[in-house]
């Protein structure tokens, strides 16, 4: 059989970029589809988001180091005083009130990688490194070493987490993917961050085990994801704007983040959510 895989990751919060992927998706005859983790936040997808998502039935659907993220402000005991803490968790806040439970608890427990066969073809699947959801050693200008390490023993290798669409090889000659950000697209070329187009890749693999690899980037309607933002009241909706305008991030921004939080009262916000014991640990 013909496969024709779509590959997504880090959506992060962006219904928009996701629907307008999934659309080109289907004109491209996509037959199946693999996630690949960091499906929220910072953007205002919550339900609708995952069940857009999940209505494509994707065969494979992992989840990212912000899933763990979103799981460690849940369950953690740490104190949130930090800026960037108070950050995340007021966002976790907002997500975890407009999700689901049932949705919540399934996208905790998949896994941040796994293996397949298709067409006598191995494929490793990973958010990033099959055995950690972090870490910078698979930016494209690292290590061959890493790239080897991700690759293992599979024929393909296919990874998400830095947001630039990437291929390359092992040392051995394995085949290396990242399918770039569907929701958050990156790079450090300013020309090419400029670029906000929603990223994803598609993967034809014939029934002789042929591959075929398609970067694929698709405008969206950007101003229509930050109304959405907008009547979903999101949290740090200023830093969305840019985000959306400009591609950068505001996530390690400390001192910006203070301000925010003093300002908008965030601090006292997330300790109320989630237990005054967590200030006093």
């Amino acid at each position: 059989m013909l496969h024709r895989i779509a590959v997504l990751a880090d959506i992060h919060g962006n219904l928009t970029a996701l629907q307008a992927v999934l659309a080109d998706a289907r004109q491209q005859e996509a037959t199946d589809y693999w996630f690949l983790g960091d499906l929220f936040l910072p953007g205002p997808g919550a339900q609708q988001l995952y069940q857009t998502l999940a209505d494509v039935a994707p065969s494979v659907w992992l989840q990212g180091n912000w899933e763990q993220g979103i799981n460690a402000i849940m369950t953690g005991t740490g104190r949130l005083e930090e800026p960037s803490t108070i950050y995340f968790a007021r966002l976790t806040e907002y997500l975890v009130t407009h999700l689901q439970s049932a949705q919540y608890e399934e996208l905790i427990q998949r896994p941040i990688a796994t293996q397949l066969t298709l067409n006598g073809l191995t494929f490793q699947l990973a958010h990033n490194q099959p055995e950690r959801s972090t870490g910078h050693d698979l930016y494209p200008a690292g290590e061959q070493t890493s790239f080897d390490h991700l690759a293992g023993d599979a024929d393909v290798a296919v990874y998400g987490h830095t947001h630039q669409q990437v291929m390359r090889v092992s040392q051995r000659g394995q085949l290396i993917i990242n399918s770039g950000a569907t929701g958050q697209p990156y790079s450090p070329y300013a020309k090419f961050m400029a670029d906000q187009r929603a990223n994803y890749a598609l993967l034809t693999v014939t029934d002789a085990g042929q591959i075929s690899v398609e970067f694929r980037k698709v405008t969206y309607d950007i101003e229509q994801e930050l109304a959405l933002a907008r009547k979903q009241d999101l949290p740090y909706l200023k830093l969305y704007e840019h985000l959306r305008h400009t591609g950068y991030t505001s996530t390690h921004d400390e001192k910006l983040l203070k301000r925010l939080n003093d300002e908008y009262g965030y601090q006292a916000v997330v300790q109320k959510f989630f237990g005054p014991q967590r200030d006093n640990q």
